[in-house]
């Protein structure tokens, strides 16, 4: 409705069922970007690696997760896919070329229903 309050996105994004699909084919690597606790508490995309953004080794584990190739699409989810936005925005500058914002998050947002909502798999977190 008040889609002039959003961000503008800094590159790609899909929704969480785009994010879903293109995992499933093997064209993305999904990285859940929220905290331990949330994790914890809705469990995490299923086929997701976990950094969160609050890692101070977050740039350190990326670049471990995609061999160093900042060529890689690699998808990020949140919760509702505010921090996703901002973290696609911040990683342009440090050179990363296909970073997609799953723009409505694991708990979904004004404008979609998200990964949960949607039905998607989940997997518990135990850290």
């Amino acid at each position: 409705m008040f889609d002039f309050l959003k961000p503008k996105p800094a590159g790609e994004v899909m929704t969480a069922k785009e994010a879903h699909e293109a995992l499933g084919k093997g064209d993305i690597i999904l990285v859940d970007v929220r905290t331990p606790m949330e994790w914890r508490k809705s469990g995490v995309a299923e086929g997701a690696e976990t950094i969160s953004l609050n890692d101070p080794n977050f740039l350190a584990r990326l670049e471990q997760l995609t061999g160093g190739d900042k060529s890689k699409r690699v998808a990020f989810i949140c919760a509702t896919g505010s921090r996703t936005a901002q973290l696609a925005r911040a990683l342009k500058g440090y050179g990363w070329d296909n970073i997609i914002d799953v723009t409505d998050g694991m708990m979904g947002n004004f404008s979609s229903p998200g990964w949960i909502r949607s039905g998607l798999p989940v997997k518990p977190w135990n850290g």
